[in-house]
């Protein structure tokens, strides 16, 4: 498989799906269940889902599948060395499901921009990813004419290429992002604050406001914030944040039901429901 090779048979793709499934389980085993194989699942379907929707080509869907299920395994917020993570996945994909250095280079492009806090000050700006170019010297004759030629069908190439990567991690991000938000994303939003010991809500407490990307992954910082101040901080801002025309309408629903729940909490947490 490769997005310059096209999509591997659908005997091989399965067969890396298993194997990818089997390492993903080993190593979020330890993750709770708001970071869990199930999320993993739901996510890994989603993307399909909008992949299909999006009409991505073969091969960029079982990539994203792929990406899909790696998504996690380097999560800061459970890894304790997410550069070593993040290495041992590099060494799966290329020596365990045989993947391309291209397709292994774009499955680690998408793991590692996933993450909301690109989308804060300070962070990556993966939709700003760059292109090859280049021209010749000015001067005449075949070689040089034919160095311009090789030097523009590289660049092409290399523009094809990171355009195919940001459609897969449109699709990937936006199903990641999914999961964040509606009943699913209340459910594990309040499971993720237990894990980690967080006040559920406490008013004194009012949710950041200017929020930089070493604030959000500060884990000491983490500590000192509410479950509840979790939706204005980030999940409140999801919908605005869905690359695709198929997430943006499947967050609309999911998006209206956290306004719902949120103003039910408020009722009752302040005697009036």
């Amino acid at each position: 498989m490769s997005l310059a090779g096209g999509a591997a048979t659908t005997a091989d793709h399965a067969a890396r799906v298993h194997r990818a499934t089997d390492f993903v389980r080993a190593a979020i085993a330890g993750h709770d269940s708001s970071h869990d194989w199930w999320h993993v699942h739901r996510v890994r379907n989603t993307a399909l889902t909008l992949a299909q929707q999006e009409g991505l080509e073969e091969g960029e869907s079982q990539l994203a599948e792929l990406a899909a299920l790696m998504h996690d395994v380097a999560d800061h917020k459970y890894s304790a060395d997410p550069a070593a993570d993040a290495a041992k996945l590099q060494r799966f994909l290329a020596a365990e499901l045989g993947l391309g250095a291209a397709d292994v280079a774009s499955v680690l492009f998408v793991v590692e921009h996933m993450g909301f806090s690109d989308s804060l000050a300070g962070g990556a700006a993966a939709g700003a990813a760059g292109t090859a170019g280049g021209g010749a010297a000015a001067g005449g004759g075949n070689t040089q004419a034919a160095a311009a030629a090789a030097a523009d069908s590289a660049a092409a190439a290399e523009a094809a290429l990171q355009r195919s990567r940001q459609r897969i991690l449109s699709v990937v991000q936006d199903a990641d992002r999914l999961d964040a938000i509606g009943a699913v994303g209340v459910a594990r939003c309040l499971t993720f604050g237990g894990r980690f010991g967080r006040v559920l809500h406490d008013p004194a407490v009012l949710p950041r406001t200017e929020l930089t990307k070493a604030a959000y992954m500060d884990k000491a910082a983490l500590q000192q914030q509410t479950t509840m101040n979790h939706f204005p901080e980030k999940l409140l801002k999801l919908k605005e944040l869905m690359r695709t025309a198929a997430g943006r309408a499947a967050a609309e629903g999911r998006h209206a039901f956290m306004l719902q729940f949120l103003q039910q909490f408020d009722a009752e947490w302040r005697g009036q429901a």
